[in-house]
């Protein structure tokens, strides 16, 4: 079988990529250079900069396209990183990581992109470990407040019964456990309310006397006047986040939630307000696809203007999504034909 060159070269296109193909039968690299740029694929880009020969007649332009596309490159990374870290202060975490790895694939030579990411993940484990902390310490003083419950079960006859008291017993040490492995990891952050916290909700539990050293540095570090100051300053944060998210509880307001979601995305450059924030993005989505369904019913129910509005009301929440412009559309369209069908 004799292969025409469009089959080679479609062949090599496919096997090795059409950047390759563009560099052998291109004349105009300069406007490929800037399409790859404007469709913010950088590895094209740089492909097509690293590879390009000298006979080619666009060679000397080569060393201003090679300096516009680092500075390029630079902001494409400093931009991506700046969105991430945005929507990881509003809890928006899946999205984050998805700003993320769509810039690692533009541009898989980054050093910068791969570390934020990695930093990125680091955060959202301080915010797990944090929420799991809440959720044990309670757990904890639960189990302590039930030790002679437990101890009756010991005196019946029943298997269930010393089925239960041993699972809660085996539980018990687990979480001891569990417990002392978060308070050092947060001494290691130097978070010194949540080290105390553990450490304390675990000697409960163990009965233990003897403080651990990780206790002990905590105590005297929350002791300290300035320490007292930074934590009488973040604590003032967080009231103040917490009374906006009870603000939104008891008004069920979209504008209180805004003011809500506003405030906890300007102070929570740090991460410490990523519980609150992670607290905030569940109710707004709860919000969001409870308007999407409102909205649906209402326009099932021919009540076109009414879901619109109802639609219009929740886009302030996720401005841009993708399937709730295509129901916006939808209603725009009904409602102008209406409109022209009452006019005529």
């Amino acid at each position: 079988m004799k292969l025409t060159v469009p089959t080679i070269l479609l062949s090599l296109c496919t096997l090795a990529g059409c950047a390759r193909i563009t560099l052998l039968t291109s004349t105009d690299l300069v406007t490929e250079v800037k399409q790859a740029q404007s469709e913010q694929n950088f590895n094209r880009a740089w492909y097509y900069l690293n590879n390009i020969r000298e006979s080619n007649p666009q060679y000397d332009q080569v060393p201003a396209l090679r300096k516009q596309l680092e500075q390029e490159t630079a902001l494409y990374e400093k931009d991506s990183i700046a969105s991430a870290r945005q929507l990881a202060s509003a809890g928006r975490w899946p999205e984050a990581f998805a700003v993320l790895e769509q810039a690692i694939r533009n541009w898989k030579d980054s050093e910068t992109l791969p570390a934020e990411e990695e930093r990125l993940r680091d955060r959202e484990t301080l915010l797990f470990n944090r929420l799991r902390t809440d959720l044990l310490i309670d757990e904890a003083h639960w189990l302590v407040s039930k030790q002679g419950t437990i101890r009756q079960l010991s005196t019946l006859n029943r298997e269930d019964a010393l089925d239960m008291r041993d699972y809660l017993e085996q539980r018990k040490q687990e979480l001891v456990e569990t417990l002392n492995f978060l308070g050092d990891a947060f001494a290691a952050q130097e978070d010194w309310v949540r080290t105390r916290d553990l450490f304390n909700a675990s000697m409960q539990l163990s009965g233990e006397s003897t403080p651990p050293d990780a206790l002990v540095t905590a105590r005297k570090h929350l002791a300290r006047q300035a320490n007292k100051s930074r934590l009488a300053h973040e604590q003032k944060v967080q009231e103040r986040a917490l009374q906006l998210l009870n603000r939104y509880d008891d008004s069920l307001s979209l504008k209180d939630l805004l003011a809500a979601r506003d405030y906890i995305s300007s102070n929570n450059s740090n991460g410490q307000l990523d519980q609150y924030a992670s607290r905030l993005e569940a109710i707004c989505k709860q919000r969001f696809n409870q308007g999407l369904s409102d909205g649906e019913a209402q326009y099932a129910q021919g009540n076109y203007e009414q879901a619109y509005d109802t639609w219009q009301g929740v886009s302030q929440i996720y401005p841009g999504d993708t399937e709730l412009e295509k129901k916006l559309d939808r209603a725009r369209k009904v409602l102008t034909n209406l409109k022209a069908l009452s006019g005529s």
